[in-house]
């Protein structure tokens, strides 16, 4: 085969050709997302049901429509968290699931639930979850002007009607979910002294408003031989239409703005947006499936321009730009090649003291690159952060593979032989190793499919984009390079002579000789030195600590408050404006108040107290200044408000991220289907004899008794009264207004101020035209409620975070013992039940992984026992990767393990090539001690160049501190770590293991 291709030069070069503009095509075509489109095994039931306490949604609604959902198939686990008015119910599937399938037998199960729910609830929206509908970037938009509630009523319905619409119009974008924005509503505020004297009851309003808002549909009316259609038209549209409608009083005639105020107003709001204080409405960007995102991002920063030119009144703002990542992983990619194709130019002049090889090194690396984007695109793979993580490692394996088969050429090529034979033989020689080199890697990421959940589905991305970068680099190892080779040195020039006549004083291979004989006479400094690294391994792997990502210096946070109050938005946003106010560091800070209004909104909704706020700062110390001041000031000013601090959530948190507690316990009513009542909280505070880390929260509500026989009484109609209390809360919805855009709800309202006193001077009629007290028919008390109410599969429970100085298995042994003569049960979740459950997976896929590379090496070496030697490197290695994250105060987190599978990749290449050649040097009759001499001597160069390249590549990393240095810098440090000590081992180890094995299995 390599000799049919290097007779045939031409056709190489024109093939190679084809296939670098065919991906260079597909580098225009391929979909750029932040993550795998996977499907995410979740889906979101809201319910909405305004005016209802939590416990009336609980049992009315929630309750019933969960106990139906149970039903849906493969459902893995249910919750529930219920709030005045709102509701979220999560469903979790194992992941496999077809989610399409599941989202329409979830919206099956929800109608046939509709039959046991109250008639007046919204049927629930049901969502599915996926990594595409995670928005990429916030845009706001804001009043340049003074802000005003008319105003800002007015942004609304625009940015609605035809921002929103603009921004969906481009290509790349799915969806821009809208929140923050007020709808209107029309309020007759009845002048009292006017009706009284009128003797004019609110029914007579009520009546008159609705016989003038009718609407009657189109009449078909036919007249001999034609018909005609006929529509009664409705003469109420606008504000002065209301205003303007007559009523009869006494033979008297009068209009409606006669006898009452009619205003617009905003509705009851249950939550906002603020941007550095002003008052915004926000558009989270949902990009397609297969957009472009960096195209995605200049159509949008194009239009944003245009918007502002065209609406100069508004001011618009993005944040929380995704796209960054994705950029970041890009440059990084970038870098490494520049980086990478450098040095290994730089290192092979070194060694081979030859111009034409780093040539060849220039040329090899893009074209493996662009045949690796055409098989994504093959395979349909997007350019993502899991991908191009898999692309970046494949990188590093193409400078590899080539200066492998470079050397190997070269060494040939100085033995005597023609530059065609060598071209042929060097390349034949390693084509065995180099294809064991692939498998046993790609060995590495194979069996991390199997772990169960998003985690697998993730790892079958990065793993193919490994193996399509390591087959491209191997593809063009073997049948490129070669032809290019000989190509280039078909000709002779004399100054490559001349400069490695001057340069034969260095040889390396004297220094490695005499490190050879001294460490075959020490025996026990390699020895010692292997204990040490598998020794370091298993120490650090359990003193360090494990995290999700690395520890960013970042400069953003995200201050998460429940002032644990009855406030309302205005006095939540009082408060935070003025606690920010003082922060003279904030650059930016972005709040979200409340219940916010997103179609796809995953997160748990937050009352009327609560509030997220995203602080941007100057600097990382910046930050650090301003958590502490305001730790200080909300401990000093609000004591029994909650905050915490927490990083700004990135893609990975999305996905991944997971507010659990290491061990968290649900205590349940043995009797009853209810949580434990508010007064049991003290009995069951003492079972956990202060262990617990939360308490749970309560609100202060305030009931209306009516007193049923104070009706009968004084004769007073039952609907009469609740309507007269509506009025007096401002919620006595009596009609709707139908404009052309949207109907207006039309509302009763004394727009009370100080709502005690309007209920102490609130009278109403009964049947003999009497003046009752409506707190003669009326109880008032105020009592302490659950503010939110919390469920799973087995109903209701009080959830609490344990922190705990026991073992968490011991802790919760005991708590069972606790609860046992209790009126309580309790259940244990949290992250440790995860980690416990991941590390049994794990202990699978490893000992899969070692097993895979037994059997491939063995198949290689067609022996039982050489794949040991490679097999005990390995936790060598990974002792000096550890070490050196120790060192620089990292943790153990997913570049890190990204890190040590590469440098485990690289030094087991290394070792592979090594091993074989030894193996062909003693077919070829040498004795076993000079074969392994002879074979340590030939392979140095190239275990040199490739610790070289890959570790002078990464240590700019270790150096800099940008947020893509920090992002990388635990792979970099596990990868040169590894290769120091991974460096030694392969020169030095491996042929004294080689030799103790040799004896013993070869007798």
């Amino acid at each position: 085969m390599i000799r049919f291709l290097l007779k045939r030069p031409v056709a190489v070069f024109m093939a190679s050709l084809a296939f670098l503009l065919l991906g260079i095509v597909a580098v225009f075509k391929i979909p750029t997302a932040l993550m795998p489109d996977i499907p995410i095994p979740q889906i979101t039931v809201q319910v909405s049901y305004p005016n209802n306490t939590a416990r009336e949604l609980e049992t009315n609604v929630i309750r019933p429509l969960r106990n139906q959902l149970l039903q849906v198939s493969r459902l893995k686990d249910i919750s529930s968290e219920t709030r005045d008015g709102f509701a979220t119910i999560n469903l979790i599937f194992d992941y496999g699931v077809n989610t399409d399938f599941a989202f329409i037998e979830t919206n099956e199960k929800v109608d046939a639930a509709l039959n046991f729910l109250p008639r007046d609830v919204e049927r629930p929206k049901v969502i599915k979850a996926a990594a595409s509908d995670i928005p990429i970037v916030n845009l706001t938009v804001g009043l340049k002007e003074t802000y005003t509630d008319e105003r800002f009523l007015q942004l609304s319905e625009f940015t609605e009607t035809v921002l929103k619409k603009r921004v969906e119009q481009l290509p790349d974008i799915a969806l821009a979910d809208m929140s923050g924005q007020i709808e209107g509503e029309l309020v007759i505020i009845p002048n009292k002294e006017a009706i009284i004297s009128l003797n004019i009851t609110n029914d007579l309003i009520t009546n008159t408003i609705r016989q003038n808002n009718f609407e009657l549909g189109n009449l078909i009316v036919q007249n001999g031989i034609y018909q005609y259609n006929f529509k009664f038209s409705n003469p109420l549209r606008t504000q002065k239409d209301i205003e303007e409608i007559y009523l009869t009083v006494d033979d008297r005639l009068f209009q409606l703005k006669d006898i009452a105020k009619v205003i617009l107003q905003p509705r009851k709001q249950r939550g906002s947006v603020f941007l550095n204080g002003e008052r915004v409405i926000v558009l989270s960007i949902i990009k397609q499936a297969d957009a472009q995102v960096y195209e995605l991002q200049e159509d949008l920063e194009v239009l944003t321009k245009a918007l502002t030119e065209d609406y100069p009144d508004l001011v618009f703002h993005t944040n929380q730009d995704q796209t960054k990542l994705l950029k970041l992983s890009i440059d990084n990619l970038k870098s490494s090649l520049w980086i990478g194709s450098s040095l290994a130019i730089l290192i092979m002049f070194f060694f081979l003291k030859d111009f034409k090889s780093p040539i060849i090194i220039g040329l090899s690396i893009p074209l493996s690159l662009i045949i690796s984007m055409l098989l994504m695109y093959i395979f349909g793979i997007s350019i993502n952060i899991i991908s191009l993580s898999g692309l970046i490692l494949g990188v590093g394996m193409m400078i590899d593979n080539a200066i492998i088969v470079i050397d190997n050429i070269t060494q040939k090529l100085t033995s005597g032989q023609s530059l065609f034979e060598a071209c042929t033989r060097g390349t034949n020689e390693i084509i065995t190793p180099l294809i064991s080199s692939v498998l046993t890697t790609c060995s590495v990421f194979v069996p991390l499919l199997f772990l169960s959940g998003i985690t697998g589905a993730l790892f079958y991305d990065q793993a193919l984009a490994v193996s399509i970068g390591l087959v491209s680099s191997l593809l063009v190892s073997i049948l490129i390079i070669p032809v290019i080779y000989l190509q280039l040195h078909a000709k002779k020039y004399k100054i490559e002579n001349w400069f490695h006549n001057r340069s034969k004083t260095a040889k390396l291979e004297t220094l490695y000789e005499r490190g050879y004989y001294f460490f075959f006479k020490k025996k026990w400094i390699v020895y010692g030195l292997a204990l040490i690294g598998t020794g370091l391994a298993i120490l650090f792997l359990n003193i360090l600590p494990y995290t999700q990502l690395p520890n960013l210096n970042q400069k953003e946070t995200i201050l998460t408050v429940d002032w644990n109050d009855n406030i309302t938005l205005e006095e939540n946003q009082r408060r935070i404006q003025e606690l920010l106010s003082t922060q003279d560091a904030i650059v930016n800070h972005y709040t979200l108040l409340g219940e916010q209004q997103f179609v796809l909104q995953r997160e748990q909704t937050k009352g009327f107290s609560e509030a997220d706020i995203y602080l941007e700062a100057a600097s990382s110390s910046g930050l650090i200044a301003i958590q502490n001041t305001i730790t200080k000031e909300m401990q000093s000013e609000y004591a029994f408000a909650k905050a915490y601090f927490s990083s700004p959530k990135t893609i990975f948190e999305y996905i991944f991220g997971s507010d659990k507690a290491p061990l968290k316990a649900h205590v349940y009513a043995k009797n009853g289907l209810e949580v434990p009542s508010v007064q049991e909280l003290p009995a069951i505070d003492q079972l956990f004899e202060g262990k617990t880390r939360s308490n749970i929260p309560l609100k202060e509500t305030t009931i209306i008794q009516i007193l049923f026989e104070n009706i009968s009484l004084y004769g007073v109609q039952y609907q009469d009264l609740i309507d007269e209390l509506k009025t007096a809360l401002g919620e006595n919805t009596i009609d709707d207004l139908k404009t052309a855009q949207k109907f207006i709800p039309i509302k009763l309202s004394y727009n009370a101020v100080d709502l005690e006193k309007t209920l102490a001077s609130l009278f109403i009629e009964n049947e003999n035209q009497e003046s009752i007290p409506v707190k003669n028919l009326i109880k008032i008390q105020n009592i302490a409620q659950y503010k939110n109410i919390q469920a799973d599969r087995s109903g209701e429970f009080l959830p609490y975070s344990l922190s705990t100085q026991n073992a968490i298995a011991d802790e919760v042994d005991l708590l069972n013992n606790q609860f046992r003569e209790s009126p309580y049960n309790v259940r244990f979740s949290g992250s440790w039940f995860d980690i416990q459950t991941l590390n049994k997976e794990l202990l699978v896929v490893i000992l899969v992984a070692v097993l895979l590379l037994y059997f491939i090496m063995a198949a290689q070496f067609e022996s039982l026992w050489q794949p040991l030697i490679i097999l005990l490197e390995i936790p060598i290695d990974i002792g000096g990767a550890l070490l050196m994250l120790w060192l620089f105060g990292g943790t153990i987190n997913i570049m890190a393990a990204i890190g040590i599978v590469v440098m485990s990749g690289i030094i087991i290449n290394d070792s592979i090539l090594k091993l074989h050649t030894i193996n062909l040097l003693r077919k070829e009759g040498y004795a076993v001690q000079d074969a392994i001499k002879r074979g340590g001597t030939m392979r140095l160069k190239p275990i040199l160049m490739t610790s070289l390249t890959t570790i002078l590549a990464l240590l700019p990393f270790l150096f800099t501190n940008s947020l893509g240095s920090i992002l990388q810098r635990p792979l970099a440090l596990t990868v040169i770590g590894g290769m120091l000590i991974g460096t030694f081992v392969s020169l030095y180890f491996i042929p004294l293991l080689y030799s103790f094995l040799t004896k013993v299995f070869d007798r």
